[in-house]
Order: C-alpha cells, then structure tokens, then sequence
C-alpha cells in the first residue's frame, strides 16, 4: 500500500475517521485544512457550552491526524489556495471531500440578504461569534443582541440558536440588576432554575425573549431521526419523543415556539428591519401547504435564519442543485469524477456527529477496498506538490508543535 496516496479535503470528524481508517490499512493521506487546525464544526459550530465534548472530540482528531502516515497541509482551501483542477490532475489515489457543510441555506425570502449583518444574520456566523467574540484575538463580526429576536428553523441547531439567543439576553437582564452569571454555567443549569436561585420570574426580567418560527408541526421537526425501516409504532415513538424534546427546551430556557408559519416577506420600516410577514400552514403529506388568507406579521428586533447548512461549491465539482452531485449516498461517488467520493456532511446534509463518522468510515472502507489503482500511483510527485503547500503557509510538518502554537483559547 505504500504507493498509495490519498487527499482528504477537510480533516474534522469525517476526514479525520477517513484517515483512522485509511492509515490502519498502511495508506498514506494528505489532509487538506481550510484553517489552521482541522476542528471544524466542534470548534466553530457547536455551541461553546459542549466543552467537555468539543475537548473530547478535537482529542481525538488531533490523534489522527497527528501520525506518521498524514501529511497536514493547514491554511489551504480548495477552490481558492489551491484549485480542483490542480488537485485533480496530481493523480491520487482518491480524492475524498470531508469539508462539510458551512455554506447556510439561502433564507426562502431573498430582499432579506439586503439586511445581513444589519438585524439579519445566518446561524453559521452567529454561532461562530458566540464561540469566540470573548476571545482576546478575536476581529471578527460584531453581533449585538436585542430583545425579541426571531430564529426561523426547525433542527436541534435552532434550539441552539434560540438558547444562545435566551442566555445572553438573561446575562444582559441580569447584569442590570448586579448579577454576575455565567452563560455555559447558566446553560447547564437551565434559565428557570437560575433565575429561581436569585428569587426572580421571567416577568420580573421584563423580557419578550426569542420566538422560533417552524414551518411544520412538531412532529416533523428533525430532533430525532427515524430509520427508513420503522414500524409504524417505531416512527410513532420517535415523533413523541420530538415533542418532548422541544418541551423539555421551551421549559428549560423560557423561549416561545409557533408551528406551522413560514415566511412570505419582510417588513421594513425607515430602511431597518422590523419583522416577517408570515403565512399560516397545513401539514399534508409530511410538507408544508400555505393556507390562503391566513397571512399575518410577526415584529422582531433580529431574525437568525437556521434552516440548514450545504457544501460550499467548489469549481470543478459537479453540482446538483445545491448538492454536490454524489451517485449513491451509500459509497459517496461523485459523478463525472473518477475516484472522487463525498462523506459526511457533504453528502448526509446532518450535522450529526455520529452520522457523519458512520458515513465516513463506511466510504473509507468503501474505497480503500474498490476503488485504489492496484498499480498505485506517483507518490514522491505528490508529496513534492504537498511539501509547497506546507511551506506556502509556514508549516513545518510537526503537528503537535503546530496545533500548541495555533490552539484558541
């Protein structure tokens, strides 16, 4: 197996499994990193109070990536550093994309992206800043959150957004009275308990706090996922256990939730953004029907659009509508590409975690035992080309020296 050599675009959860794997069976990997560490959506898209989770999962890619078998190329985007093109024609063994999912799904109502970063924002970039913005190196985005704020979404990843939403607005309230909490502490806790400890009501706070808007019912919201193959009992079950778990949200951080309502058109006033206008819906075979008639407005201080996240296009990859143009979800192949293979969230379309690491070892796999040229491939002119990357961006081949010098605080 040492002739041959594969590229893993982007080196988190699923590339980093594609790497355990490949390296188990001798196969060198190049992994291609948009960043300077290869977290991804641990450090980036989880909320900041996984902590223990984030710790525990960036742990574990950093020993995956970090072995004798991996060549590291941080700081380099596909697309943009360096081409497809260009990747493509150095011949490897196979290609294989694990860059994930961090382009947001355009918001159903387009005059709204005239207001981004003015009272309308995507989750991506908003959970980003609610990660870093204490960070002392921080220069990104400024964020300033106002009471009555809207998330339109339906995933746990808008439960997220609506809690961030709720905890910081809580700090704020609380801060005006001298009460000094902290948001992850407050998070574990829950709202309700914490502003019991101080002998306070939601009301004593004077807050409207964030409303989530779903465009289905509960039931068909995604917070659990129900197999292809179950029961009716099984998928009922599941559906039940969706309730649940947005109740369990709702009572825990105080936010309000409307189902069936999606949005029509924005409502404006003096050049600012006020609010949505929204329609009512029906739930007819699992999708959302508007009710004619039925259109109303809802006022907000700022919306946060979280109705899912795509792959980012890159030049050269074929596209189908805002997808990667994958054959077969099952092996991950890319159309018009030879040896070429999607995994994770880039094909899934979940953030999951343990989604993605399943799909990512079961493409792996996949490949490593169909799809390398049993004559291997020209391994020293690739390692050539990738030692000009390295070099390109100042790295020196020492992951462990690499990631101590750039981890966050």
């Amino acid at each position: 197996m040492n002739k041959q050599m594969v590229a893993i675009i982007g080196g988190a959860v699923a590339g980093s499994e594609a790497t355990y794997q490949l390296t188990e069976r001798g196969i060198r990997c190049v992994v291609i990193e948009q960043n300077d560490l290869p977290y991804g959506k641990i450090e980036d898209g989880l909320p900041k109070w996984h902590a223990k989770q984030r710790q525990k999962e960036m742990d574990l890619i950093d020993s995956r990536i970090n072995h004798e078998l991996v060549d590291f190329v941080p700081r380099t985007k596909i697309g943009k550093d360096v081409s497809f093109s260009e990747l493509y024609g150095l011949g490897w063994s196979a290609i294989l994309l694990a860059n994930g999912a961090w382009k947001d799904r355009p918001f159903p109502i387009k005059e709204i992206d005239e207001f981004e970063g003015s009272g309308f924002y995507y989750q991506n970039p908003f959970v980003y800043w609610f990660n870093h913005y204490k960070e002392s190196k921080y220069s990104g985005e400024q964020i300033t959150i106002t009471d009555n704020p809207i998330v339109v979404g339906g995933g746990l990843a808008s439960i997220d957004v609506a809690k961030i939403l709720q905890l910081e607005l809580v700090v704020m309230a609380l801060k005006e009275r001298g009460i000094s909490v902290d948001v992850v502490e407050m998070e574990h806790k829950g709202i309700q308990k914490t502003l019991d400890a101080h002998e306070l009501t939601w009301d004593d706070l004077g807050l409207q706090g964030c409303n989530l808007l779903y465009r289905r019912d509960v039931t068909n919201m995604p917070l659990a996922s129900i197999p292809p193959d179950a029961t009716p009992e099984k998928e009922q079950a599941i559906r039940n256990t969706r309730q649940k778990i947005l109740k369990k949200a709702v009572d825990k951080y105080l936010f309000r939730f409307q189902d069936h309502r999606q949005p029509v058109g924005i409502l404006v006033e003096n050049n600012k953004l006020v609010g949505l206008r929204m329609i009512e819906t029906d739930v007819i075979d699992r999708k959302a029907v508007a009710v004619k008639g039925t259109e109303h407005d809802v006022r907000g201080s700022m919306i946060i659009s979280s109705i899912g996240s795509i792959p980012e296009p890159i030049d050269g990859i074929p596209m189908q509508w805002s997808w990667y143009d994958i054959n077969s979800e099952e092996t991950g192949e890319v159309n018009q590409l030879e040896r070429v293979f999607g995994m994770g969230n880039v094909v899934t379309g979940k953030g999951n975690i343990r989604i993605s690491r399943k799909h990512a070892r079961e493409v792996a796999n996949y490949v490593a035992e169909n799809h390398l040229p049993e004559a291997g491939v020209d391994v020293e002119a690739i390692q050539k080309k990738v030692k000009e990357w390295q070099t390109r961006v100042g790295y020196d081949g020492n992951y462990s020296n690499w990631a101590n010098a750039h981890s966050r605080e």
